[in-house]
């Protein structure tokens, strides 16, 4: 090989070394730039009494086509039921914790006169001049799990269920231990007004157009403010089917309400399979303020209708 050869390839590979080694140093100072910029917005957000997560709570929640709005609720463990010393509380409601193995997406508000008539073509509703946002109502148990039919066929997807009544409470409290999502109850009727209740949903207190209430009646969704999680009006408005199944007499004095073999310590995902009845959740326009309870139980037969009865719908992962 010749010398001048030689000088050439000399050359070719140092000019080679410093094109790699300005590479890298440039790379090196945007991506240390892009690092360091993450960091300063996570530090500003921490300094704002924000999560770090929070910069990205878009990704908490989807949009499904027929535009319902699904908050997601991590899996986790809580205790269920209510204290004896609770305001308002019944003989079903033994305290026992419980673990949601899976996390789940819930609606955030109840369905829709307008997500309704979207999906099936008719307003069922006892109210229809409150509006395509007010929640649909006179829904049987049987009526929600056709609806929830043609939604997952709609969609071609199996992901669409009514929740579990554990899942229901777990979502509804969303890390609170108190009767409502945001305090603790100091009226069990519905005068003198709950104030707490107030803030969060309607209820006999507040959904009616005078005061003292009168003509009450659902009211729009999201026009209350929503509980830790982001979910609207699990207290009230209107009541909320769930997937369980019940009896509706305990064996212990003939004492009537929801009655479920679910209700014990360290249980996982429960659901109750047995009994004639299923499972109504949170309160309604019509109901007072005890029964708008976290941990309140209702139960209905599946084909009932009733002007206070609506529902919301989970989306699996």
């Amino acid at each position: 090989m010749s010398k001048y050869y030689q000088y050439r390839v000399s050359v070719l590979f140092f000019i080679c070394l410093t094109s790699l080694i300005s590479f890298f140093s440039v790379s090196a100072l945007f991506y240390n730039s892009k690092t360091d910029s993450i960091i300063d917005s996570l530090i500003n957000n921490l300094t704002q009494g924000l999560s770090p997560c929070s910069a990205f709570a878009s990704d908490r929640t989807i949009t499904n086509k027929l535009g319902m709005t699904f908050v997601y609720v991590p899996a986790g463990k809580f205790i269920m039921g209510s204290p004896d010393n609770e305001m308002g509380r019944d003989w079903n409601e033994k305290l026992h914790s419980v673990t949601i193995s899976q996390g789940f997406y819930i609606q955030e508000t109840e369905v829709t006169q307008g997500q309704w008539k979207k999906l099936v073509g008719f307003n069922p509703s006892s109210f229809p001049d409150c509006g395509e946002n007010c929640p649909v109502d006179t829904i049987s148990w049987d009526q929600c799990i056709e609806f929830i039919r043609v939604l997952n066929e709609w969609e071609n997807t199996t992901k669409y269920r009514l929740p579990t009544e554990a899942e229901w409470e777990y979502a509804c409290r969303a890390g609170s231990t108190t009767a409502f999502a945001n305090g603790q109850i100091t009226q069990e009727l519905c005068t003198p007004l709950d104030p707490l209740l107030d803030k969060i949903t309607w209820y006999c207190g507040n959904s009616g157009y005078k005061n003292p209430p009168d003509v009450l009646r659902p009211h729009p969704v999201k026009t209350k403010i929503p509980n830790a999680w982001g979910i609207y009006d699990m207290h009230g408005n209107v009541q909320e089917w769930c997937m369980d199944s019940c009896g509706w007499k305990s064996g212990w004095f003939g004492r009537t309400g929801a009655v479920t073999s679910t209700y014990k310590d360290n249980i996982v995902d429960p659901i109750s399979k047995e009994g004639d009845r299923r499972i109504l959740r949170g309160g309604g326009w019509h109901q007072s303020a005890r029964y708008c309870r976290s941990a309140n139980r209702s139960y209905y037969k599946p084909m009932a209708k009733r002007n206070s009865l609506g529902f919301r719908i989970v989306r699996e992962q």
